[in-house]
């Protein structure tokens, strides 16, 4: 059974919930802990402190203009970046969502 929330996914089901995991993602743990889980260096500033993320935010809540759905981010050093979520091809059936 669908409640409220799952009215906010629309037409863009897709979209809507892999933004919002990449958002999720990016903001459950430190930027340094999740290059460690990958095996990735770790980004730092000059004095040694790890670069962190003080913002990601969903395009719509980043004022991003915009039509696509994404995530905005903000690190400590300063750099901005924009992961754009986009389809190449719709589902070729039916898709519904499901709550677990």
């Amino acid at each position: 059974m669908l409640d409220d929330r799952d009215d906010e996914f629309g037409g863009y089901a897709h979209e809507e919930i892999l933004q919002a995991l990449v958002r999720h993602l990016l903001t459950s743990a430190d930027l340094d802990q999740l290059c460690d889980d990958a095996d990735l260096p770790q980004l730092t500033h000059d004095d040694g402190q790890p670069v962190t993320i003080t913002s990601a935010r969903v395009y719509r809540d980043a004022g991003v203009m915009t039509l696509d759905r994404g995530v905005w981010l903000e690190l400590s050093d300063g750099s901005v970046f924009g992961l754009t979520v986009q389809i190449s091809r719709r589902p070729r059936s039916e898709v519904t969502l499901r709550r677990n």
